[in-house]
């Protein structure tokens, strides 16, 4: 950064928007990622041996992993920024406490030669491995790449150690074979250490399953939607039994969790209607599972607005030809927002038989989103947001909740958790000119 008259005042405008120095600072946090790492290890050898750390790894779903465990095992999260990677990795383990029993972590990537280093600060007791996706394909020409750098976090586990492996991914199980510690695996399938069985989706949204472990039965009904969201439940009751935790109160706190904000979150409407909200991010794998939970619900009718496919394996275009046909099995109105090879996701829905008129396509902007919804929404209809990161697609979720949003951004790469409390999202424009902020938008 060149420092002038112009960044100083800038950095000292910051200060008027709650939160934004953090947010908008990361660059410069990330500079020191070198120290930041290096306090983190003091802080765990010297002050955290007493606690038991958790690592949650993989591509899709350790947030709800992360917060799944936490309740579990009925520990704080200490947790203060949204991202899970580098110099925000290193903040989170600091802020876990002498006095904490136990503190789960997730580690995220963001290309080679990250996981191994990550291992060697957290120096995790317990390793959860969710899955291995699509996510990293920019970064990892395999999935079998992908694997081979989180497996080392794994592979770092010493005797006493414990892997907890999502037994129903393949690329998951393999890492079994790459550890000396102890191997539990979860899932759904037969075969596993803890398995759901009798999986029932209510109308409500929620889930009912039986889970089974160490030879007990337990009769659970989940607060989440969808079947991929029975893995971070069973992870946590994974953890709990292994650690002796009593598996009724783990239960009960599981029972009141809700979901992250934009994955897979149910919200209601003024007005009844029903809204998905699974637009946190758009990989080829959480598109599917999102289309399968929304195919099976009650409505009467069903609203469609999905964005450009994240990390996309293959020609975009092919994938969203892929998706129109789908589409066109259960929705009933499709709204199409994002350049270029979004459009031929409408070709493909009307050769499959929708008609042309029920299906809009904006670009990546969100104007005239809110407007064409409110248009055509009427009682009883459900509504599924599925958008990439970058598109923040939750803005029109809150527009249709009443909540004032000015945002027009074309492009955020701003690390927030949720729209709801960024800085941006009611800010005059000539805040998207300050320096600090400019780095990661585009208007």
């Amino acid at each position: 950064m060149k420092i002038n008259r112009k960044s100083v005042a800038d950095f000292f405008k910051l200060g008027s928007f709650p939160g934004a120095r953090r947010i908008f600072l990361r660059i410069e946090y990330d500079k020191q990622g070198k120290l930041f790492k290096k306090w983190a290890r003091l802080h765990r050898r010297y002050f955290l041996k007493q606690t038991r750390i958790i690592a949650v790894v993989g591509s899709l779903g350790k947030t709800s992993t992360r917060q799944a465990v936490a309740l579990a095992l009925n520990c704080p999260d200490r947790n203060f920024s949204y991202s899970n990677y580098g110099s925000s990795l290193a903040g989170n383990l600091l802020r876990i406490q002498r006095r904490d029993k136990y503190a789960v972590l997730e580690a995220g990537i963001a290309g080679p030669g990250y996981m191994a280093s990550y291992a060697e600060m957290i120096r995790p007791n317990l390793v959860i491995v969710t899955s291995i996706a699509s996510d990293h394909n920019r970064s990892f020409t395999t999935l079998l790449d992908t694997r081979e750098e989180k497996v080392k976090m794994v592979s770092t586990l010493g005797r006493d150690g414990i892997a907890i492996l999502n037994g129903d991914d393949e690329n998951v199980r393999w890492m079994a074979s790459k550890t000396q510690a102890r191997v539990v695996t979860f899932g759904i399938k037969a075969g596993n250490d803890v398995r759901a069985t009798k999986i029932e989706p209510n109308e409500d949204g929620s889930t009912s399953l039986e889970i089974q472990t160490g030879g007990a039965r337990f009769h659970f009904h989940s607060p989440l939607s969808g079947e991929h969201m029975i893995y971070p439940v069973l992870a946590a009751v994974t953890v709990a039994h292994l650690e002796g935790v009593e598996m009724a109160g783990a239960l009960a706190r599981l029972g009141r969790m809700t979901p992250a904000p934009s994955r897979m979150e149910w919200l209601t409407l003024p007005n009844g209607i029903r809204v998905l909200d699974d637009s946190c991010k758009s990989s080829q794998e959480s598109i599917e599972s999102a289309f399968d939970t929304f195919s099976k619900i009650r409505a009467t009718r069903k609203i469609v607005v999905i964005g450009r496919i994240e990390h996309v394996a293959g020609k975009e275009s092919d994938r969203n030809r892929e998706l129109g046909t789908r589409l066109a099995q259960f929705a009933d109105f499709i709204l199409c927002t994002g350049d270029g090879p979004i459009k031929s996701l409408r070709a493909a829905a009307v050769d499959a038989g929708m008609e042309f008129s029920r299906i809009k396509v904006l670009d990546s902007r969100i104007e005239g989103a809110y407007e064409w919804l409110q248009s055509i929404l009427q009682p009883g209809d459900a509504v599924l947001f599925k958008g990439g990161s970058t598109q923040r697609l939750r803005r029109i979720v809150l527009q249709l909740m009443g909540k004032p949003v000015a945002c027009r951004l074309k492009y955020c790469g701003v690390k927030v958790a949720t729209c709801d409390n960024c800085p941006l999202l009611n800010a005059p424009e000539t805040f998207y000119e300050n320096y600090f902020v400019s780095r990661y938008i585009k208007l």
